[in-house]
């Protein structure tokens, strides 16, 4: 238990554990060996990667993308690289850009990475980011298949601009400021906890707004997703996307009760360890959905 926070709170948030950086790791550490992992279970070589796209909430260096660094850590010389930096929706469009490239035959496969080291920014006298915040990263590889009746049914994605100061990064002072207090980055979220807040409505209904809209688009109901994965942030949010949507437990794999929100690697950590756990089959429809700062939200049916 973090100080200032109380037991009811993390039993409300539902985040009891979180992963945190080693000091001598990286986020491209991390996706490193998410990727190869990944490139494991896919049975493709490094060097046959075309693209690497990699998101992540807080890159390594200011402008300069984590996908090239990524490149020669895992050896994919062959592969052009750049990142997506959407915050915790970061997934949902990398997965998108990618299958762009791989539907107009411009590339075989694409690598799509996501890390968070979130709590190198964590505020320590601010309980919402500095115990809910955790560290990871995770892959997946796309790839053209052999079914042509698999992959991306159908998509949406959409933005609320107005809530782009709401959350997010910035410089600034600890939330309980002390004398000796420094500004520095740090991870803040406004207004969480008031229930009869606009923003927190959003956040709860935006997602399953949009799942709604990718449903319609592929001409089918929640009833027929076989499975849910997505991003999580904390139970009082992602967890009320599950209930809007009508979703049943076993259908889902959430894991903010042990690693807390991963921002960008969510999606990728929830989807290999329900593939590990052999919950998701060929044939299935497998639900992606995401939101993060600025404000943007997306969801993607896909057949897997």
């Amino acid at each position: 238990m973090k100080k200032g926070v109380s037991l009811e709170t993390i039993e409300k948030w539902g985040v009891f554990e979180h992963r945190v950086i080693g000091d001598d790791e990286t986020t491209t550490d991390m996706e490193a060996s998410a990727a190869m992992n990944a490139l494991d279970m896919a049975g493709i070589a490094p060097e046959a990667i075309d693209l690497i796209i990699s998101c992540t909430a807080v890159s390594r260096q200011v402008g300069i993308p984590n996908a090239n660094a990524l490149q020669n850590k895992i050896g994919a010389a062959n592969a052009a690289g750049f990142d997506v930096t959407m915050a915790c929706g970061s997934a949902i469009p990398s997965i998108l850009v990618a299958a762009q490239f791989i539907a107009a035959g411009l590339y075989r496969y694409a690598l799509v990475t996501g890390s968070s080291d979130a709590t190198t920014v964590a505020d320590p006298t601010d309980p919402p980011s500095f115990v809910v915040l955790g560290d990871g990263a995770g892959a997946m590889v796309v790839g053209s298949g052999k079914d042509e009746r698999s992959g991306i049914l159908s998509f949406d994605m959409q933005s609320k601009g107005e809530y782009f100061d709401y959350c997010g990064f910035k410089v600034k002072k600890p939330k309980i400021s002390a004398a000796d207090s420094q500004e520095r980055l740090y991870f803040y979220i406004k207004e969480l906890e008031d229930s009869y807040s606009e923003f927190r409505d959003y956040l709860i209904e935006s997602v399953p707004n949009s799942v709604n809209i990718s449903l319609s688009r592929a001409g089918i109901t929640v009833d027929n997703i076989d499975f849910y994965i997505a991003h999580q942030n904390i139970n009082t949010i992602s967890g009320m996307w599950v209930k809007k949507l009508g979703i049943p437990p076993e259908k889902t794999h959430l894991t903010y009760h042990k690693y807390g929100n991963m921002t960008s690697a969510n999606i990728f950590v929830n989807l290999d360890e329900a593939l590990q756990a052999n919950r998701i089959k060929k044939g299935d429809i497998v639900l992606f959905a995401g939101q993060g700062a600025g404000f943007s939200v997306g969801s993607i049916v896909m057949k897997w």
